[in-house]
């Protein structure tokens, strides 16, 4: 999820620079829907959503969904926050053979620090949660994370259930 947390913040970054500049006065927002398809190979102890692949194998992640994007503009015409929705969003964790496949309902606010320029993230909702019958939630993340404009978690409040060793008895064979 870092990685794509990353393929986010360069995407919206660059949506921000190709954004034309609109002319003096009250700018409405603008709405784009962006399909997202991305595929991440995690070796064993390589960075997984917000810890690191536990499993002594690698996991494939697919994320699969659109991105809805709401950019608000300042009078100006200077964009200064967008808001981003997944419409239909997955992710699909797999290993031998196996898999396991969450909807991702959250959203996020991206807004760009005045002074720096710096990007700041935003989630809240549901970002994953990986059930296993039987066992229960095995990777879990959901309420507010904070995020830098580089994938980086700067604070977080709510449900943070970190691969294990029950995830990854779930993908083994």
């Amino acid at each position: 999820m870092i990685h794509a947390t990353r393929s986010l913040a360069i995407a919206v970054a660059c949506i921000f620079v190709a954004l034309p500049v609109a002319s003096a006065g009250a700018t409405p927002p603008t709405v784009e829907a962006m399909p997202f398809d991305e595929i991440e190979v995690v070796a064993p102890g390589e960075r997984l959503v917000f810890g690191t692949n536990p499993c002594p194998f690698t996991i494939t992640l697919h994320h699969q969904g659109t991105f809805v994007t709401t950019t608000f503009f300042d009078q100006e015409g200077t964009p200064i926050r967008q808001l981003i929705r997944s419409k239909d969003f997955t992710e699909t964790y797999s290993a031998n053979g196996l898999s396991l496949t969450t909807k991702s309902p959250a959203s996020a606010l991206i807004t760009i620090d005045p002074t720096t320029g710096e990007l700041i993230i935003t989630v809240r909702g549901n970002s994953r949660h990986l059930i296993v019958p039987g066992i229960g939630p095995v990777l879990a993340t959901a309420g507010h994370f904070l995020i830098d404009g580089n994938g980086n978690l700067i604070d977080i409040s709510g449900l943070n259930i970190p691969a294990g060793s029950e995830f990854c008895a779930a993908l083994s064979p």
